[in-house]
C-alpha cells in the first residue's frame, strides 16, 4: 500500500513548493512507520488540495491511499468531522471520497508552531520574546486565525539571525522541527491525523 497526501501549501513557486513537501515530510517521518512513510504531494490552495486530491481518488488504483490537509481557516464544532465541516464552510462535495482520510489543521498550520515554544525560541535565538506569544499552547485549536501570524511577527521581529516569521521563508523549515507530541497535545485534530500515520 502507498500513500500521498495532499497538502494545503507552497503557492506555485517550485522552490516553495519543494520546501514545503520537505517540511510536510519530516514531520510526518517523526510519526509513520519507516517503511511506509507517506508522499507529500504540496498543492498551493486550499482549492487546489481538494480537486487533486479528489483527481487522485478518481484515478486511484488498488494500493494507493489518499489523504487531504489543510486549514480550517476557522474554529470547527465539536460535533463536526472535517469532511462535514468543509463541505459546509467551502461546499467541498466529497461524495465517494474517503472521508476518514481527510484532516484539518485547525485553524491554520501556524497553531501547531505555538504548540512547540521551545523550538521557537531555538529557531529564532537572540531577541526571540516568547511573552508576545498569546493564548495556551495546550489549547491551539481556539486561537483565532487572524492572531497566529502577528503574533509570531510580534515575538521574532527583535531576531538577530531570522528577522520576523514569513510564512514562505520561515515555515516549512519550522514544521520540519517543532515537536508532534506538543502539537498533538495541544490539537485534537493534528492528533487525528498521527492515529492515520501511525496506521500507514
Amino acid at each position: 500500500m502507498t500513500t500521498k497526501v495532499y497538502v494545503e501549501g507552497g503557492g506555485y513557486n517550485p522552490d516553495t513548493i519543494k520546501r514545503c513537501k520537505q517540511g510536510f515530510a519530516e514531520y510526518c517521518k517523526k510519526l509513520s512507520p519507516p517503511n511506509r512513510r507517506p508522499a507529500i504531494v504540496a498543492c498551493g490552495s486550499r482549492q487546489d488540495a481538494f480537486e487533486r486530491f479528489k483527481i487522485a481518488v478518481d484515478n486511484g488504483r488498488a494500493g494507493e491511499r489518499f489523504a487531504l490537509l489543510v486549514d480550517s481557516e476557522g474554529p470547527v464544532r465539536h460535533n463536526l468531522d472535517p469532511a462535514a465541516f468543509l463541505h459546509i464552510c467551502d461546499r467541498w462535495d466529497f461524495a465517494g471520497l474517503p472521508t476518514d482520510y481527510v484532516f484539518l489543521m485547525v485553524q491554520a498550520m501556524e497553531a501547531w508552531f505555538l504548540a512547540d515554544r521551545t523550538t521557537l525560541a531555538a529557531y529564532y535565538e537572540d531577541g526571540f520574546r516568547p511573552n508576545n506569544l498569546p493564548y495556551d499552547e495546550h489549547r491551539i485549536e481556539e486561537i483565532p486565525k487572524d492572531d497566529l501570524e502577528p503574533c509570531l511577527i510580534s515575538a521574532s521581529v527583535g531576531t538577530k539571525t531570522k528577522g520576523s516569521y514569513h510564512n514562505t521563508r520561515h515555515a516549512f523549515a519550522l514544521l520540519a522541527e517543532i515537536d508532534p507530541a506538543k502539537v498533538g497535545a495541544g490539537s485534537p485534530h493534528a492528533a487525528a491525523f498521527y492515529e492515520f500515520l501511525r496506521s500507514l
